[in-house]
């Protein structure tokens, strides 16, 4: 008699129910970044997506909107979940979601040292306080997860880090259309060096200010042309900072642009830049962009900080430079009269992104650290 494989006749492995707290607008990279988690976890687990957002209205309806979704909401719409996952970026209290579940953080963002500068204000004292009380924190950065263990005396083994992925599917040089880009927006034939991202202000400053300033030397000196794709308050800013350089004519703004164009517009740029500012908060990122940038095959330029350095394999999948101004022209400048090795980094940075920062790989190490299943790697 044939022996039938033991795995013929059992019952198939029930998989665990994970509920996924979303507590930004979809439009936002965090809200993204846990999108993407989300659907990867998909293979380990029954997902659930749960919206939190608060309203965007201010006061008082704001302030009941918080104490709604916190305190009221979970005593009647707790999700039938064995393990939840928050992403800790929006006004969400896990204590309140436990509901006897293991409470998984997935933390993106830290914008200062809590355990030197206790927050002050309502949401970082509850983020905060969210870092203590779960299960497991997941934290995108190595400074994350130094600063959570500090934070949680006795209880360290329970931070893992866990950077920010990328699609490798959907971020694909080989299915890109560059050329639809290039004649939308009707970019000359010279490099083209571009910068992605939400177009925010803070502190006197803009996102993409650096590229402006150093863009009038850049533009002296090649002819190379500024592709920036993007939206936010800040757009505007970016726009008359370029035209008062007397360099306008060498941009071109795209504004908001669909998720299925981001792709193409990458895939456009010759070169990519992501600039970022000395201090915690740079130290503790992990780029979003960075991340798409080297998925689509990109040679990238950016600042030699914090997760940049591991992103870009100390410079083996990447150009590095120093804070400010001067580093981030020379880095330009280099990559744009050689065109033989933005392909050689761009090259290195897809192998890269595939064998670190996919996604699925990325779920599989949650997985695995949370007991939902999966193997460490």
């Amino acid at each position: 008699m044939t022996q039938l494989p033991n795995s013929v006749g059992r019952p198939p492995t029930r998989r665990p129910t994970l509920a996924v707290l979303f507590g930004q607008p979809d439009h936002l990279s965090t809200s993204f970044q846990t999108t993407q988690l989300a659907k990867a976890l998909r293979a380990h687990a029954e997902v659930i997506e749960v919206r939190v957002t608060a309203s965007r209205a201010g006061g008082w309806r704001r302030l009941l909107r918080r104490i709604y979704a916190n305190r009221i909401r979970p005593l009647w719409s707790q999700p039938a979940s064995e393990f939840v996952l928050y992403a800790n970026d929006g006004c969400a209290d896990l204590q309140a979601w436990r509901g006897g579940r293991q409470t998984l953080l997935y933390w993106y963002d830290a914008p200062a040292d809590w355990s030197r500068h206790p927050p002050q204000r309502w949401v970082d004292r509850l983020r905060c306080r969210n870092v203590v009380t779960a299960d497991h924190v997941f934290a995108v950065s190595a400074a994350q997860v130094a600063l959570g263990r500090r934070l949680r005396p006795g209880r360290e083994a329970g931070v893992h880090y866990l950077p920010v992925g990328v699609d490798c599917a959907v971020f694909d040089p080989r299915q890109a259309r560059a050329d639809r880009v290039r004649e939308k927006y009707r970019l000359p034939g010279g490099p083209i060096i571009g910068y992605l991202g939400y177009l925010a202000s803070w502190e006197g400053k803009f996102a993409g200010q650096p590229l402006a300033e150093v863009a009038p030397d850049v533009a002296s000196r090649t002819s190379a042309h500024f592709l920036i794709v993007g939206f936010g308050p800040a757009l505007e800013t970016f726009r008359a900072r370029v035209t008062a350089l007397g360099v306008a004519d060498r941009f071109t703004f795209t504004g908001y642009v669909p998720d299925d164009w981001l792709p193409d517009c990458l895939a456009a740029m010759d070169i990519c830049v992501d600039t970022l500012e000395p201090g915690f908060h740079s130290e503790a990122r992990s780029e979003t962009k960075l991340k798409q940038y080297m998925a689509m095959g990109r040679a990238c330029v950016a600042t030699d900080l914090g997760e940049n350095r591991t992103d870009l394999d100390q410079g083996g999948a990447g150009v590095l430079v120093a804070p400010g101004n001067d580093g981030l022209l020379k880095g330009l400048l280099t990559l744009s009269g050689a065109p033989e090795q933005r392909l050689q980094l761009g090259e290195a940075a897809r192998r890269r992104a595939e064998e670190v920062y996919a996604w699925p790989k990325l779920a599989e190490r949650l997985a695995h650290a949370a007991g939902l299943g999966g193997t460490a790697r």
